[in-house]
């Protein structure tokens, strides 16, 4: 308490409000995943049924997710440190004296793993459409690509090789 007064100033009113603050299940989903003892493929799943039950639809009704909701899903993924380092850096516009870097989010890895980027040298895109709604295997395929690599998946290289954690 101040002097003379009996508002509450500093830490306690922080904490309060933190402790008010909502998460959302999807980065519950997200935090929790990392802790599963399962196959990679197990993981996507388990993130995308979990995309599937925020929506208002039925499963069996519509099996794609809105991108919204996939980048939102890779946002939490970074939040968490499930996402490798070097995936995450994008260009920015400014490129005298020299070119700079900065943490992209996840809206901008995921249009980058959907649409490609770089031209030639570059990465392509790993989904048919760069927008748009997102069924399972495309969602797994933007989680391997090297522009989110999820788990350390992207340095996966041969197809016939199991993925890190499916041994």
């Amino acid at each position: 308490k101040k002097e003379g007064g009996d508002d509450m100033i500093g830490g306690g009113e922080v904490e309060e409000r933190l402790l008010q603050r909502e998460i959302p299940l999807s980065f519950l989903y997200a935090a929790l995943s990392l802790a599963l003892h399962s196959t990679v493929t197990d993981r996507v799943r388990v993130l995308y049924e979990s995309m599937l039950s925020e929506m208002d639809t039925t499963p069996a009704e519509d099996t794609t997710v809105p991108g919204e909701q996939v980048s939102e899903m890779i946002q939490h993924l970074q939040n968490t440190c499930q996402l490798v380092p070097g995936a995450q850096i994008v260009e920015t516009n400014s490129k005298v004296p020299f070119q700079t870097f900065r943490v992209g989010t996840g809206d901008e890895l995921t249009q980058r793993a959907r649409g490609g980027y770089g031209g030639k040298k570059g990465s392509p895109g790993v989904t048919r459409e760069s927008e748009g709604p997102v069924s399972l295997e495309e969602f797994h395929a933007i989680l391997k690509s090297k522009t989110v690599c999820a788990w350390g998946e992207c340095y996966v290289k041969k197809a016939g090789r199991t993925s890190t954690s499916d041994r």
